[in-house]
């Protein structure tokens, strides 16, 4: 048990690498880039022990440089949605990129999952060994105020808890919202759907979107909509009910408000029958927000030659709900000068 350094992720002239570490226990492993900070491999055994890759990913540097879904990767300084990449702070209207339309998206033209971090490995005071990756998004970047000081520090623990855990202070006042782009497939990212798989998520309400990903503003209950995942519910039984929600994204594209507030929130159940494992999702974080990887065409191919194609995927996104900067009401995503930005999301692993 243990991190190692794992060799590197080269691109395919061989001119440009970035390291890649391995955190493994008796179980398990996960392979994380500093490029990015993309999990590249997550191998979870099934019921009969054999191991399997449940990750999205790609084979080398220039794939991940390519893609524009981030799979697994670490997204800021803003996840998700900003309306006309828009909002105002301290009185004073704020401009950040627009590269989702006329909208913000996951940190701009070039978000977190773009940028080269420096790695380090650490021992906490339990001499448990994490990985630490850390950058300065300067002032400015992406339009965003403040010098902002990120570090992500990923753990596994004895007991198959992969933690991903985001800290970040800034000189100026400024927003956060810092989340990893979770996305998995339980029975192994080889050509499947994850249309198969079983859902819980713990959450009684939502965010309903327009059809270009920006909330209206109104929070509704998932009580008799297709969204109702508070009992455990087939995801492609799910999707195939009528629906004004789903119908406009051909799937989940969704935020849910997590109904615990203990520190650690349950967040999400995902289980798959034909390879008994599950994954859950605990966070600190008030919101969840879950893509069925409804646009994605096969004309990327990710690892082991497998074009990835529409619902392959699972993609969950801990997170301040998106666009939250124009709704007062919500939890909100603003970082004081000297504060520190501090939350902690956990994916247990184990199996049926």
């Amino acid at each position: 048990m243990g991190i190692f350094m794992n060799g590197y992720l080269e691109s395919r002239d061989k001119k440009r690498k970035a390291p890649l570490f391995t955190l493994s226990n008796e179980t398990m492993s996960v392979t994380i880039c500093s490029y990015g900070g993309y999990i590249t491999s997550l191998l979870v055994p099934d019921r009969c022990g054999t191991p399997g890759d449940i990750a999205l990913g790609f084979d080398c540097l220039d794939d991940y440089e390519a893609c524009t879904f981030a799979p697994c990767g670490i997204v800021g300084r803003y996840a998700n949605r900003i309306r006309n990449g828009r909002f105002s702070l301290n009185g004073r209207d704020v401009q950040v990129t627009q590269n989702d339309g006329i909208h913000h998206l996951h940190g701009g033209k070039k978000g977190f999952h773009r940028y080269m971090w420096n790695p380090s490995v650490h021992m906490c005071g339990s001499g448990a060994e994490y990985l630490q990756l850390e950058r300065l998004s300067p002032d400015g970047e992406e339009g965003f105020p403040g010098n902002l000081s990120v570090c992500v520090r990923f753990s596994l623990s004895r007991r198959n808890e992969l933690s991903i855990h985001f800290l970040a202070v800034s000189d100026r006042d400024t927003v956060c919202n810092l989340s990893n782009h979770m996305a998995v497939n339980l029975n192994t990212c080889r050509g499947t759907t994850c249309l198969d798989h079983r859902l819980t998520i713990y959450g009684r309400t939502f965010s309903p979107a327009s059809p270009d990903g920006i909330p209206t503003g109104e929070v509704l209950p998932v009580e008799h909509t297709n969204l109702d995942f508070r009992e455990e519910r087939l995801l492609g039984a799910q999707l195939l009910l009528p629906s004004r929600h789903t119908e406009p994204f051909g799937g989940l594209d969704h935020n849910w408000f997590l109904e615990d507030k203990s520190p650690m929130r349950r967040c999400l159940t995902l289980s798959h029958p034909g390879s008994g494992r599950v994954m859950e999702c605990l966070t600190t974080m008030p919101c969840v927000h879950v893509y069925t990887s409804n646009s994605l065409t096969g004309s990327e191919t990710g690892k082991y030659g497998t074009p990835y194609n529409r619902q392959c995927a699972f993609f969950t996104e801990t997170q301040y709900a998106p666009d939250s900067v124009s709704h007062p009401g919500w939890a909100q995503p603003f970082l004081k000068a000297g504060r520190q930005y501090d939350h902690t999301t956990i994916y247990r692993f184990s199996l049926l």
